[in-house]
C-alpha cells in the first residue's frame, strides 16, 4: 500500500500522499526485525540480581564438627553451598552485561523495515502539524479519539526541528497509551509497539532523505 492518509486536525482524511515508491519496492528484513527487538529489550534489562558467595555469608567461622571419627563427610564451615544456608555457586554478581548491539547499517535497515511493516498495512497516517498548541492533554487526547486511537497504543513522530517540540511532549505525557520520537530517535520497538503510526509531513519526507540511501542500494 503506497498511499499514506492525510488526516486534518479535526481527524477527517483531506488527501493521501505516496511514499517513496524505491523504498516501498524493499523487502522488509523480518530476521533484522527480531535482532533488533532482541537487542533493545536486552538493553533496557539491568542486573539487579545478586547470590552471596560463601565469603559473603554471614556466620559459619566455626567447623561445623571434627575432622575425623564422625562417620560424617569433613566439613569446614556452615557457610559451604553444600549447607541450607550457605554460599550459592555461580549465582548472579549483580555485574552481568546484558548490552547487545548491531552494526549502523543494520540498524537503520531494521528500523526500515518496521517503518515498511506499518506502512503495507495502512497503519501509517500523516498530519500537515499536530493540534497542540497550549500544550495540554486535552489537545491531543481529543484529536486521539477522534481517530479513535483513545487508549490505544499509538506512535506520533514529528521532525526533529518541530517548533511546537516541548509543548507536544507535555500533552502527550499525560497519555499512558500514546508515545513521541523525533525522526533521529526512530527505533523497531516503538514503531512495532504501536497500533498506528502519525508523522508530521515534515517528519515523513526527513523519513525519506534518511532511509533514500537504501533504495539507491537495491
Amino acid at each position: 500500500m503506497s498511499n499514506i492518509k492525510l488526516l486534518d486536525k479535526n481527524g477527517k482524511e483531506q488527501s493521501t500522499l505516496d511514499f517513496d515508491k524505491d523504498l516501498l519496492a524493499i523487502e522488509p528484513n523480518k530476521h533484522l526485525l527480531y535482532l533488533a527487538t532482541v537487542m533493545q529489550e536486552s538493553n533496557l534489562r539491568s542486573a539487579k540480581a545478586k547470590a552471596l558467595t560463601r565469603t559473603q555469608v554471614r556466620g559459619g567461622g566455626r567447623k561445623p564438627w571434627r575432622q575425623k571419627g564422625t562417620g560424617r563427610a569433613r566439613a569446614g564451615s556452615l557457610r559451604s553451598p553444600l549447607f541450607r544456608g550457605g554460599g550459592v555457586i555461580f549465582g548472579p554478581t549483580g555485574e552481568e552485561n546484558y548490552k547487545k548491539k548491531l552494526t549502523r547499517k543494520a540498524s537503520r535497515k531494521s528500523i526500515l523495515s518496521a517503518l515498511l511493516e506499518v506502512v503495507n498495512a495502512g497503519d501509517f497516517f500523516a498530519l500537515e502539524s499536530v493540534p497542540v498548541t497550549e500544550g495540554k492533554t486535552k489537545e491531543l487526547a481529543s484529536f486521539f479519539k477522534t481517530v479513535d486511537l483513545e487508549r490505544k497504543p499509538v506512535l506520533l513522530i514529528i521532525e526533529n526541528d518541530n517548533a511546537s517540540k516541548d509543548l507536544i511532549k507535555r500533552a502527550i505525557s499525560n497519555i499512558p497509551a500514546a508515545n513521541l520520537l523525533v525522526t533521529d530517535n526512530l527505533n523497531v520497538r516503538d514503531i512495532l509497539n504501536a497500533d498506528k503510526v502519525i508523522a508530521t509531513t515534515a517528519a515523513l519526507k526527513e523519513i525519506e532523505e534518511r532511509f533514500k540511501g537504501f533504495a539507491k542500494a537495491n
